[in-house]
């Protein structure tokens, strides 16, 4: 009896305590060589305030700090889906220099502070003597993170003396993969790895990718124009979007020797009920603006953006069309982009589009979540019908990228169409 009274608490606690939290730990690595030591830490409600929050070690139930967040205003309301890593700058890990280094930027939703950074950290503990902080001297030797009031959020352990979840060992990483608060608990929804396959400031491929969701605010599956007597059809679809108030387009004239640096709004959800957006959701919207404002014979580019609840402002390709006194050209919703598959990957992906007419300059590339041009697939003048390629995960000097999400764009000069997929290592 007394074995079932001890085994229910142990029960309800866990439940109690995964459902309160607004903070996960959401990947950890003991670094190439056990002591390049990172934590990453990931917000999962909104507006979170992390100012008095503390990284520490629970270590069989006795806190061991490591660092402790400052008072600065950016840390006062963090947006859901943020990510934020703290690693040993002392001893910095060589995934850490690949991700880019220190980056202070909290729009982006993916941040990386080395645990001197006095500006956002108070360093509480081991890391900046160099030395590591999970030692595996047991499996509950594993990060932790606290609130201001020094109640623990989320024990990557998650009870004490007894883990269920431990930490990765020397020179590995460990990864949470589900979409859930509540399966953190579970040991078979976290990956161990070597430190080399770590994605510090990413989502961690499948299931939690696409709960963090860490692309743009706005993701466009297509974004085209078209000419028809004597007026531009501008026409996009969404496959999901986040927090966004709406859209802006802005136009400008292309001017024979190149595009003209003067940029003119045309269109905005202030005053245009039509261009408001869905705030946050993840099904399909097709959007449609008619410009009249334009000359037959000449050639305009047009600026798609997007403004999310902050006020932040994201812009998207831009495309060109030649204005018409009849017909339509071309016909952009005759050029396909299929679904990559298999998606997520390892090795290849598949990637085909299909075109009903010939199409002179296309581009098919790989892009990162940060808009960084990775690899372009292929490129040039196309045929009708149907065409197929493979990606295997390499950049454009052939080196293998790291495990994430990355973007499949499809474009030529009228025609813009995306597509997300996930490179698991």
């Amino acid at each position: 009896m007394q074995r079932f009274l001890i085994g229910l608490m142990t029960l309800l606690w866990t439940i109690q305590s995964t459902s309160a939290q607004s903070v996960i730990i959401n990947e950890m690595s003991q670094g190439s060589d056990g002591g390049k030591e990172w934590v990453e830490l990931l917000i999962v409600d909104e507006g979170v305030d992390l100012r008095g929050w503390e990284l520490g070690d629970n270590d069989d139930g006795v806190w061991h700090p490591i660092a402790e967040f400052s008072t600065h205003s950016e840390l006062n309301t963090i947006a859901r889906g943020t990510i934020i890593v703290i690693y040993n700058s002392g001893d910095v890990d060589e995934s850490i220099a690949a991700a880019g280094g220190e980056d202070t930027t909290f729009s982006d939703k993916s941040v990386l502070l080395g645990v001197n950074n006095t500006s956002f950290l108070v360093d509480t503990g081991p890391w900046g003597a160099t030395a590591g902080a999970f030692a595996n001297s047991d499996g509950d030797d594993a990060p932790a993170i606290r609130d201001a009031s020094d109640e623990i959020i989320h024990d990557m352990a998650v009870t004490h003396p007894t883990a269920t979840v431990s930490t990765p060992g020397s020179a590995k990483v460990k990864y949470y993969t589900s979409n859930t608060v509540g399966s953190v608990v579970d040991d078979s929804q976290w990956t161990v790895a070597n430190s080399s396959s770590a994605t510090p400031g990413q989502a961690n491929g499948g299931a939690n990718s696409n709960w963090v969701d860490q692309s743009l605010p706005v993701e466009l599956s297509r974004w085209f124009a078209s000419s028809l007597h004597g007026e531009v059809m501008l026409n996009w679809t969404t496959d999901s979007e986040n927090e966004n108030q709406g859209f802006i387009i802005e136009r400008t004239l292309r001017q024979a020797q190149g595009p003209s640096s003067v940029w003119k709004e045309i269109a905005t959800f202030v005053t245009n009920p039509k261009l408001q957006g869905q705030g946050s959701t993840s099904a399909q919207h097709d959007y449609a603006v008619i410009d009249k404002q334009v000359k037959v014979g000449e050639t305009y580019s047009y600026r798609l953006s997007d403004v999310d609840y902050r006020g932040q402002k994201t812009q998207h390709d831009e495309i060109l069309v030649t204005v018409k006194n009849a017909g339509v050209d071309p016909k952009p919703a005759h050029i396909k982009l299929h679904k990559a598959f298999p998606n997520p990957f390892n090795p290849d992906v598949n990637l085909s589009f299909t075109l009903e007419t010939t199409v002179e300059n296309l581009s098919l590339e790989i892009y990162d979540i940060q808009g960084i041009l990775i690899n372009t697939v292929s490129s040039g003048s196309y045929e009708m019908g149907t065409h197929d390629y493979r990606w295997n995960g390499n950049d454009g000097s052939g080196n293998a990228v790291s495990s994430g999400v990355y973007m499949v764009r499809l474009s030529t000069g009228s025609v813009v169409q995306i597509q997300r997929v996930t490179l698991l290592r």
